[in-house]
This record gives C-alpha cells, sequence and structure tokens, in this order.
C-alpha cells in the first residue's frame, strides 16, 4: 500500500475512525508524511466521511435538510457516543484543579464503576494558577474553554483540538472585573457559512445592557462588535440547528437564539414549564433537540421538555429566523422520578443514549443512567468525595484543523499517557 498515490492512500485513510488513523501514523514513514503533509485539508475530508456513518434513514432526511445539526446525533448513533469530561478536584471545600478526560458510551458502561481513572486524559493547555477554566462547548472535534478568575463567569480565552493537539490563544479583554459584572458565552458552527464563531456577551452591571462581539476562527478581523441586548442571558449557549440558544432571565423567561450565519438574536416559543414558579431551568440538547430540564424544589420529578414539530416528529431543525411557529410544539419528553431519599438531591442530565436512557450526573459528580421505561438510576462511577462539580458534553474527535481556517495556530508536545 505504500505504492499507492498519496490521494488514493487519503481517501482510504479518511474512512477510518480517528484512532485507527492514529495507528496509522505509526506504521509506516510513508503514511505519516502523507498524513502530515495533507493535515490542512485531511480533517475536513475525514469530518465529512464521520458525518455520513448513519443507515439509509438517516441519509434520506439529511439530503432533504443539508442545515440540520443533528446530523451529528445521527452519526453518533453509529459511531458512538463520544463524552468530553471535565473532572473538578476539591481541596478542602475549594474547587482548585480541573482535569480533562474523553471517552465513548459504550466503553464507560463497561469499564465496572473504575470512574474517570480509566479513560485516556486530554492533554490540555493549562491555564494560569490564579484562574480555573471550563468548557464553552465542543463543535467537530475543536473545544472551546474559558477562564473563570476567582472562580466567577469568565471568558472564552482558548480553542484546541486535543486530537491534533493545535491550539489558539484568544484575543483578551483587558477590563477591570468588579463583583458586579459578568460574561456569558457560547461556541458554535454553521455549516451553510462552514464557519466557527465564538460569541461573547460582557455586562458590566447586573441591570445594564449586554455588550456583544463575535469572533470568527479564521476571519482575520479578531472580535467584531455587535451592539448591545437587554436581555439577561445566564449560562453558556446551548448549540442547536446553527445557532446558540441561552436562557433571558428577566421577569419573562424566554428562550433567546442567535443565528451563527446572519448574527442577529430572535426569541423561541417558551415550553409550559417557564411559568414564573419558583424552580430551576437549565437549556440543553438532548438526542439533537433543544431540550428544557425543569426541576421544582423538593421531591417533585425532574421535567425535560423538547421542541419538535407537530406534523413529523422526527424533525428537529427549525428555522431561528420564523417570526411564526405554528409548526412547532414543546412536550414533556422525559419524566425523572426522584424518591424520597434523594428528594433534594440535584439531577444533571447531559446526553441521551441509543435506547434512549438519560446520561446524568447525580449530586453534581457521579456519572449515572436513568431508564426511563422501568424508573431506575444506575451509578456509572463509584462515589468519589474528591470529586465536585463535573461537566460532560458530547464531543466528537476530529482531524479538524486551525491552521486550514487561517488561525496562527500552536501545537502541544505529545504526551502519550495523556492524549486521547
Amino acid at each position: 500500500m505504500e505504492s499507492l498515490p498519496p490521494d488514493i492512500t487519503l481517501d482510504i485513510l479518511s474512512r477510518l475512525p480517528v484512532e485507527s488513523v492514529l495507528q496509522c501514523r505509526l506504521v509506516c514513514k510513508t503514511w505519516r508524511t502523507v498524513l502530515r503533509l495533507s493535515s490542512t485539508f485531511f480533517g475536513d475530508m475525514h469530518l465529512g466521511r464521520q458525518l455520513l456513518q448513519f443507515d439509509d434513514n438517516d441519509q434520506k432526511y439529511y439530503n432533504n435538510h443539508p442545515e440540520n445539526g443533528g446530523v451529528v446525533a445521527a452519526a453518533a448513533k453509529k459511531v458512538g457516543l463520544g463524552l468530553l469530561f471535565s473532572i473538578g478536584f476539591s481541596k478542602g471545600e475549594r474547587l482548585f484543579a480541573r482535569l480533562y478526560y474523553y471517552g465513548d458510551y459504550d466503553e464507560i458502561k463497561n469499564i465496572d464503576l473504575q470512574s474517570y481513572k480509566k479513560l485516556p486524559r486530554i492533554n490540555h493547555h493549562p491555564m494560569t494558577k490564579s484562574c480555573l477554566d471550563a468548557i464553552v462547548g465542543s463543535c467537530n472535534g475543536l473545544v472551546c474553554f474559558l477562564s473563570k478568575p476567582h472562580n466567577r463567569n469568565g471568558e472564552p480565552v482558548y480553542i484546541c483540538n486535543p486530537i491534533t493537539r493545535e491550539y489558539i490563544n484568544l484575543p483578551r479583554f483587558h477590563l477591570a472585573y468588579s463583583v458586579k459584572d459578568r460574561i456569558v458565552s457560547g461556541f458554535g458552527y454553521h455549516p451553510s457559512t462552514n464557519e466557527y464563531k465564538v460569541v461573547r456577551i460582557y455586562y458590566p452591571f447586573y441591570d445594564s445592557p449586554g455588550v456583544v462581539h463575535v469572533y470568527t476562527l479564521g476571519g482575520g478581523s479578531g472580535w467584531r462588535y455587535k451592539g448591545e441586548i437587554t436581555h439577561k442571558l445566564c449560562f453558556t449557549g446551548v448549540l442547536v440547528n446553527g445557532a446558540l440558544h441561552w436562557l433571558d432571565n428577566n421577569e419573562q423567561l424566554n428562550i433567546v437564539a442567535f443565528d451563527l450565519a446572519d448574527e442577529e438574536f430572535s426569541l423561541l416559543p417558551s415550553p409550559p414549564c417557564l411559568s414564573g414558579q419558583i424552580a430551576f431551568f437549565r437549556l440543553q440538547v438532548l438526542g439533537g433537540c433543544l431540550c428544557v430540564v425543569h426541576k421544582v424544589q423538593g421531591g417533585e420529578p425532574v421535567d425535560i421538555w423538547s421542541l419538535k414539530k407537530k406534523k413529523n416528529r422526527n424533525s428537529i431543525s427549525y428555522d431561528v429566523k420564523e417570526q411564526e411557529y405554528h409548526s412547532w410544539s414543546w412536550s414533556r419528553e422525559f419524566t425523572i422520578a426522584r424518591g424520597d431519599r434523594d428528594r433534594n438531591d440535584t439531577y444533571q442530565p447531559f446526553a441521551l443514549t441509543k435506547s434512549n436512557e438519560i446520561l446524568l450526573w447525580y449530586k453534581h459528580c457521579i456519572l449515572s443512567c436513568y431508564d426511563p421505561k422501568t424508573a431506575t438510576l444506575k451509578k456509572l462511577w463509584h462515589d468519589d468525595h474528591s470529586l465536585v462539580k463535573c461537566q460532560a458534553i458530547l464531543h466528537m474527535n476530529s482531524f479538524v484543523s486551525l491552521k486550514a481556517m487561517g488561525e496562527k495556530s500552536k501545537r502541544r508536545r505529545y504526551h502519550e499517557h495523556k492524549v486521547v
């Protein structure tokens, strides 16, 4: 196979899983050289192959809805549910460090409760000692992080590809942070423009408008000012169908979407649960659909509401620029029952498995799986009292190149025991 033309070699390698391609780089000097010299475009070629690994029914749907961000969820049914874990470690009562790990759900559920220690650790760029870090989002293998000075709301500062070890540091804002200001951010991709963007919204004071800036990877313009908004957005933006979504924390709870193509804000219809009662709400993506996690204080069940089309419930793509949403409605998709013993414990859903089981954090740091059919909760990790505020998001390994987009990326050195 060493005698094959480079373009045929690349075509063959682009059809393999990421882990297999990494192994092929070690087979011979020829393959390693071909992959190195073609790294700027091999990433897009390989990503395209990954996103097409689903059955004929999904293929027909994708052909009719090429803008559908749920294609990644469809591909996950075939190639496995990839998860990126952010594990927080405590020292006394304070969070003092985070480590990052990657795992496939099919592997995690079979490691006999041995926790994160059995997973490959990501070679992540270290933050300064005065800052902690958290995940903003993951898109096609690229991961965006934010720094949190003094454990407060932080700004997006860093993007990397754990597989290629490429990374960039985003331009920082030189602001005199105070106890009254805060930053809301999001990271996403829009297939129609083939652009990755970071959105940053700065609130100098609680009642002040939010100042919006957008950074386009490879755009060459740095942070672009996009005006101000009066919505009091909270949490990290959730990416669905080429738009980032936040909850508006005003008196009337709303869902605000920011379309990454035209860079405009719009309001989405709200589910019935956003009625102003004292409760906990959180946006999430489950099974490729935008969902609202609704939890009332006390022993009430945790409800998960999903936004879907009325006529075709298999359709999960909508146009955030629509002025009328008569064809879309919210429905209560799942209910997580809570027993008497854990009526005050936390449940944080973050993913849906192929068998419609709900992956969630129980008590903030115990990875668990809830089966709606049997109303049972199964722990996938042991209870480790040294862990606090764990986080997990869907992640698909890829060879997408920051350099190919036009970014002046750097590359971290390889440490075999730390890299996925």
